[in-house]
C-alpha cells in the first residue's frame, strides 16, 4: 500500500512539473524565426519537438515505476497481488508506453505544410487538406498564442504562433483567406498583420 502511494505521488509531482514547464514557455514569448522559402513553393511547418519529448519522458518514467512496483509486489507477495492485479499493472505500463511511443511520433512527423491553394495537416495516422476558400473561421488565443482555423464543414486547425516559419504563413494568409473571414475577427487579423510584419500588414489593407 505505501509503495502504491509513493508511486501515485511521483506520477502527480512528474505531470505538475511538466505543465508547470509548459506554462513557463507559454509565459516567455519569443518572435517566431523566418525559413528561406520563396512564393509557389510549399511551406513546412513543425512545432518544437520538446514539448512532445517532455510529454514522453512524463510517460516513460511512470511506466518504469509501475512496473518496478509490480516486479517488487509480485516478488514479496505473489499470492496478495495476484494473476487480476499483475495484469491490470501490466495494462497500465503498456497503456503509458503507447503514449510515449505516440508522442515520439508526433514530434517526428506532426508538421504542417502550407501551399497556395491552402493548407495541410499531417499528424501521426492522418492528413487534413484545408483549402484557404474553405475556412469560415479564423480567431487568435492571444494567452495561449495559436491561431484556430475553422472551415465550412466544421473542421479545425490549431496554428502555434512561435513555430518557425510563421511570418511567411502570415503573409501568405493574408493574401490568400476569404476577405470576409479576415474581417469578422479583427484580432486574428492584426495578429496576423503584426507577425506577416509591414509588408504583409500593406498587401492586406490594400486587398481591401
Amino acid at each position: 500500500m505505501r509503495e502504491s502511494l509513493i508511486a501515485f505521488a511521483v506520477l502527480a509531482v512528474l505531470m505538475f512539473a511538466a505543465q508547470a514547464a509548459r506554462g513557463r514557455g507559454r509565459r516567455r514569448p519569443v518572435a517566431p524565426a523566418h525559413v528561406p522559402w520563396k512564393p509557389g513553393q510549399p511551406l513546412v511547418l513543425r512545432t518544437p519537438p520538446r514539448n512532445a519529448i517532455l510529454s514522453c519522458v512524463t510517460a516513460l518514467v511512470p511506466a518504469a515505476l509501475v512496473a518496478a512496483l509490480m516486479v517488487r509486489s509480485w516478488g514479496a507477495e505473489p499470492r496478495r497481488v495476484g494473476l487480476v492485479g499483475m495484469a491490470g499493472g501490466a495494462v497500465v505500463v503498456l497503456l503509458l508506453l503507447a503514449v510515449a511511443a505516440f508522442q515520439l511520433a508526433s514530434a517526428a512527423r506532426a508538421r504542417v505544410v502550407v501551399h497556395d491553394t491552402g493548407l495541410e495537416r499531417v499528424g501521426v495516422f492522418r492528413r487534413r487538406l484545408v483549402g484557404w476558400g474553405s475556412v469560415a473561421r479564423l480567431s487568435f488565443n492571444g494567452a495561449q498564442r495559436w491561431f484556430h482555423l475553422t472551415t465550412d464543414q466544421g473542421a479545425h486547425v490549431w496554428l502555434p504562433v512561435e513555430v518557425a516559419g510563421m511570418p511567411e504563413l502570415a503573409r501568405l494568409a493574408l493574401r490568400r483567406l476569404p476577405r470576409q473571414v479576415l474581417e469578422a475577427d479583427p484580432a486574428a487579423r492584426e495578429a496576423l498583420q503584426e507577425l506577416a510584419g509591414a509588408d504583409g500588414a500593406r498587401r492586406s489593407r490594400s486587398a481591401m
